[in-house]
């Protein structure tokens, strides 16, 4: 997922430097660079000057604990860091690697750092995870929470479980930070596909990769509706700030067509005039209306001018009444919350957004044979027997619908 825009990461970072050597001073000088691969290539060479062992005593003759031993070391190591060159090879390897690796750790950190850090083991060092650390430069406050955690408790290892429960703890610390601290918690996925692909606006499909990674399901449930109902296939910072401040009774009604650039479609305003509100933002004022022209009435000939005007009545007698629609009912109006919960585990698979958007589908039906198809798909795409439980009870309460007064087809 998302190879054209790795690609396009690793290839703007290649096409500034074409020559045979690259020195690592000229990348963490360059401002135009991404701080993450500048730190994933200064990680890369400092793992390569570790593997020298620097520092450690082969004749037993020298004491490398010393305070200016110490400090020697340290000097030497950043001149040797700071002297190192990649080949053009070596550094189209690195650009190609630290791409995958930032993309992975961006959009989904859990799952990277813990396939990272523990690769396939139950335990982890703490010199590991301190080694470790230097790579995970954007949310540098997951390895940070876990030293801390080692500090305190006196520890030298970690097991897997328990640093699933610090990152869930540091994770849901965050997520109480929304919607106020948005732009603090997604400045790092901006930025990715900023320099990827020049745009201010993310995939929403990145973006539901990185609340899922956080187990925010009433999060992603938002995004995946906006995606898969609205149609919004990116989303820039206010977009999804106004999914995040959207009313949760009702999905299908609170979160609006959110628009793909910054001015809202015609369908949104309110043409009256008095202030026009914005659908899920009713303190934002959208782009009031100009009010039509006059239209010019046609001159009349002297003949028309000679005839009186014909009366003009309010109503005139024997016209049609006026039609008023009657509200929309939906068709969860027809099953109690036992059977809804039933429906979505049964029927959806757990998805509760997958459920909305088939409500969604269903209630915008017109008649009960276009609604059994879309039903009849439901069940296809989800393999479920037509014939269970509660698949005749959700069947049932789709029929029902269409079953009340006005809805007879």
């Amino acid at each position: 997922m998302f190879e054209q825009e790795i690609s396009s990461y690793a290839f703007n970072i290649t096409k500034r430097y074409t020559g045979e050597r690259v020195r690592l001073s000229m990348l963490l000088a360059d401002v135009e660079l991404p701080e993450d691969f500048k730190k994933f290539a200064e990680a890369e060479v400092e793992e390569l000057i570790d593997a020298e062992r620097l520092g450690e005593s082969r004749t037993g003759k020298i004491d490398y604990s010393r305070a200016e031993v110490q400090a020697m070391l340290k000097d030497v190591r950043s001149l040797i860091k700071k002297s190192h060159e990649f080949t053009r090879e070596e550094f189209l390897e690195l650009a190609d690697k630290a791409s995958k690796f930032i993309f992975n750790y961006v959009i989904r950190p859990r799952w990277t750092l813990e396939k990272f850090l523990f690769k396939g083991d139950s335990e982890i060092s703490r010199e590991s995870i301190e080694a470790a650390s230097r790579f995970f430069s954007s949310y540098s406050y997951y390895p940070k929470g876990i030293i801390e955690y080692l500090d305190f408790h006196g520890m030298n290892m970690l097991d897997l479980e328990t640093w699933k429960k610090i990152h869930a703890k540091i994770d849901e610390h965050l997520l109480t930070t929304l919607p106020d601290k948005l732009n603090n918690l997604t400045w790092s996925l901006f930025n990715l596909f900023d320099f990827a692909s020049g745009l201010d606006k993310i995939p929403a499909d990145a973006m539901i990769l990185f609340f899922r990674d956080k187990s925010a399901s009433e999060i992603v449930d938002r995004i995946e509706f906006a995606r898969d109902v609205r149609s919004l296939r990116s989303i820039d910072s206010l977009s999804l700030l106004r999914i995040l401040e959207a009313p949760s009774s009702d999905l299908t009604q609170n979160i609006a067509v959110l628009p793909e650039t910054p001015e809202a479609p015609k369908e949104f305003h309110t043409f009256e005039r008095q202030r026009v509100t914005h659908p899920i933002h009713p303190e934002v004022p959208a782009e009031t209306p100009r009010p039509e022209p006059a239209r010019r009435e046609p001159e009349r000939t002297q003949e028309q001018v000679a005839q009186p005007a014909a009366p003009q009545f309010p109503e005139q007698k024997g016209a049609p009444p006026e039609r008023k629609e009657k509200p929309q009912i939906s068709i969860r109006k027809f099953m109690t919350a036992k059977l809804e919960e039933k429906v979505i585990k049964k029927i959806f698979r757990g998805s509760r957004s997958a459920y909305q958007i088939g409500v969604h589908k269903l209630d915008e039906c017109s008649d009960w044979p276009s609604a059994s198809r879309v039903v009849e798909g439901i069940f296809i795409d989800n393999e479920v027997d037509p014939f269970s439980k509660y698949a005749v009870a959700f069947t049932d309460a789709v029929s029902a619908k269409f079953r009340t007064a006005g809805n007879r087809h």
